[in-house]
C-alpha cells in the first residue's frame, strides 16, 4: 500500500489508469476538476448524468466506475448530495469518502486522483487523505495511489 505525489496534471496519467474525482450524486459536473472530467470525458459525463437521474436517491457512498474512454476509466466517489453552497458538511463529505473508497480500492488498475474533496468540496486533503489510507489498510490494498498536483 503506497501513495505517491506527483507534480503535473492528473490527465497525464499512464493509459489503462483510473481516474477517481470526488463527486455530487446531482448528475452535475459544473466548476473545478469535474469541469474538466466533463470537456475530457464526455461519455463518462453522460453515463454519471443517467446513473444519478436512473437512480435519484441512495447514491452517496458509492463509487460509479465509467466505461473506458480514452483509455481510461473515470471513477466516480458519490461523496455530497449536493453541490456549491448546498454541498454536504465536511463530516458527512468524509463519511461518504470512507464507505465509496473500498469499491475502487480492488479494481486491479492503477489509480489516479488529484486531492480529491479538497477543492470546491472544501475538505482539507490530510482529513481526506487519512481516511484513504485507513481504507487502503483495511482491504490490505497493495497498489500505488497516485496524487496529481499542478
Amino acid at each position: 500500500m503506497s501513495i505517491i505525489y506527483k507534480k503535473g496534471s492528473l490527465f497525464e496519467a499512464p493509459k489503462d489508469s483510473i481516474l477517481v474525482h470526488s463527486c455530487n450524486s446531482r448528475g452535475v459536473w459544473g466548476k473545478g476538476i469535474a469541469a474538466e472530467f466533463k470537456r475530457r470525458f464526455p461519455e463518462s459525463f453522460e453515463f454519471y448524468k443517467e446513473f444519478c437521474d436512473e437512480e435519484k436517491d441512495n447514491l452517496l457512498s458509492l463509487t460509479l466506475l465509467c466505461p473506458e474512454e480514452n483509455d481510461y476509466v473515470v471513477g466516480c466517489l458519490m461523496v455530497s448530495k449536493g453541490y456549491g453552497k448546498f454541498k454536504d458538511s465536511k463530516a458527512e463529505i468524509l463519511v461518504s469518502t470512507r464507505l465509496a473508497l473500498p469499491c475502487v480500492l480492488r479494481e486491479n488498475r492503477s489509480i489516479h486522483s488529484c486531492k480529491f474533496n479538497s477543492g470546491l468540496f472544501g475538505v482539507p486533503w490530510e482529513e481526506t487523505e487519512k481516511i484513504l489510507k485507513e481504507a487502503m489498510e483495511e482491504i490490505k490494498y497493495t497498489g500505488t495511489w497516485t496524487i496529481w498536483e499542478l
